[in-house]
């Protein structure tokens, strides 16, 4: 049965947008919602990883290329992405210009993990930089561990060398020494016995050699890092909007200068066909939020009629990953089909349903592809989906506001793919019960289709929001914030409210 199905196909462009309130997934669609909601209750309930389940991540994936070019994912006949207008800089004073980035290629496995980290990551000078292992099952990959002032675990990356330089590829939050099984997730290609020596509490349950440890050589002078200017971006805002988005924007702006770690916010006027935003291009962890541009990828490939809906897939021991969702309670060679896979990706936000998703699709470089399709220029799926959270951003799954806000946009106005499946997409997202930030700042009646992801001091969300002739976009992140969630929720709500109260006067 098509879980997606709906009763009418509107035809006028007004009815379109009004659809969200006509459209219902189907008693099917929800019946299941519940039950995923109940054993997603039910695992968390339990805590931690389980015991039983899908194995841990292969070992010989390949490390993921450089990103193309040219997009893997565009559809024939697409027009070029969307003009979201110049970046103008209104009554305030001009950034300085930044300095060049240190050279990613280094010397050293350390030098080249410390110029990856230091800049970004607070708390991290050269006296945070603690082991040196180098792996003996292949000595071309070496970790390197980071304690940042103020941290209570360590972040270790890993480094990789290709002729005489290294690089680093790499990298992870250890803090979950009673389920290092999480952690392997997204560290594809490292050598075990770099994985397995991850913890000292866990030395005694390891099956290969202890790495080499090495002493830490010069590093380079980078860093700090520092709080990124609170730059403000208007694109293509007109005469008649300028007082009003001015004094929106100077509000927000307030409300991110005041957030107790780095956050940014872009907006898109769908009526208009204008944006404004503060840091709408600071690079930030994706987390969940990258399973919208996999979202659009699938669809696609249903249009072309390379996927169905009714289509099983079986799931495989790559895929697994700890985090949201009750599929990591399943056993490796498990069917799921691709509408319930879609269904318990953006409800219930399955970690499991979201990297089988992408296999099937074709990888990473295909799902990168689309997101480029439609005008994501700075959104990276750089590995598989996990619990985990990388060192910084370049080390991770990444996106920003802009690219967000841009991405939502193509889906609200019919573009991302077909009409039908881009209605299809919008009812998915407000079936989402799970993400309710961005919700929490509109009122009592207004919905958003939305999508948020969350991971240590990372929150965002991000969404389409459409009522009573007000259609807008808005992208929300944050990093290295609190580790209290609320803190987090607190600063999607005000200025989720914020961007409602002046969109719909």
């Amino acid at each position: 049965m098509n879980l997606f199905a709906r009763k009418k196909i509107f035809a006028s462009r007004t009815e379109t947008r009004r659809r969200y309130r006509n459209r219902r997934i189907g008693i099917l669609a929800v019946l299941l919602v519940v039950a995923v909601g109940g054993a997603y209750l039910v695992g968390q309930l339990t805590g931690g990883t389980p015991s039983t389940g899908l194995s841990r991540l292969s070992d010989d994936e390949p490390r993921s290329p450089p990103r193309q070019d040219s997009p893997s994912g565009s559809r024939e006949g697409e027009p070029g992405t969307r003009d979201s207008g110049a970046k103008v800089e209104e009554d305030r004073e001009q950034a300085p210009p930044e300095e060049p980035a240190p050279d990613p290629e280094q010397k050293t496995p350390e030098a080249a993990a410390f110029v990856a980290v230091a800049p970004e990551l607070p708390g991290v000078e050269k006296g945070n930089v603690g082991a040196v292992y180098r792996s003996r099952m292949d000595p071309s990959w070496a970790s390197v561990r980071f304690s940042p002032e103020g941290e209570y675990k360590d972040f270790v990356v890993f480094s990789h060398k290709e002729g005489d330089l290294w690089r680093a590829e790499k990298s992870v939050r250890a803090d979950e020494p009673e389920y290092p099984k999480n952690d392997v997730v997204p560290l594809a290609g490292v050598p075990n016995d770099l994985l397995d020596y991850l913890y000292e509490e866990n030395l005694f349950a390891a099956e290969v050699p202890e790495p080499e440890r090495e002493e830490v050589e010069g590093l380079p002078d980078v860093g700090p890092a520092e709080t990124p200017q609170a730059e403000v971006f208007t694109d293509g805002v007109p005469e008649d909007e300028r007082e009003r988005v001015e004094e929106v924007v100077g509000k927000l702006e307030e409300r991110v200068k005041g957030y107790d770690g780095v956050a940014g916010v872009y907006v898109r006027d769908l009526e208009g066909d204008f944006g404004y935003g503060v840091r709408a291009d600071e690079t930030f962890f994706s987390a969940s939020i990258i399973k919208v541009p996999v979202m659009v990828a699938v669809y696609r490939k249903i249009e072309q009629g390379d996927l169905s809906f009714s289509q099983e897939v079986e799931l495989k021991e790559g895929d697994w990953a700890a985090g949201a969702g009750w599929l990591q309670w399943e056993e490796a060679g498990s069917k799921q089909t691709v509408g319930d896979l879609l269904l318990l990706m953006m409800t219930q936000s399955d970690n499991v349903a979201t990297n089988a998703l992408v296999r099937l699709v074709g990888g990473k470089e295909h799902v990168n592809g689309v997101a480029e399709s439609l005008g994501a220029k700075d959104t990276l799926l750089y590995q598989k989906v996990s619990s985990e959270r990388g060192a910084v951003p370049g080390l991770d799954n990444r996106t920003t506001p802009r690219d967000m806000a841009t991405m939502m946009q193509e889906i609200a106005d019919d573009e991302a793919a077909g009409e039908k499946s881009c209605g299809y997409m919008m009812d998915l997202m407000r079936t989402n019960k799970l993400d309710w930030w961005l919700d929490a700042g509109l009122p009592a009646g207004v919905d958003a289709a939305n999508k948020a992801g969350w991971l240590y001091q990372v929150y965002g969300d991000v969404g389409i929001v459409e009522h009573e002739g007000h259609r807008y976009t808005v992208a929300i992140l944050s990093k290295h914030g609190a580790a209290t969630v609320d803190e987090g929720a607190i600063l999607i709500e005000d200025l989720s409210r914020t961007t409602w109260e002046s969109q719909s006067g």
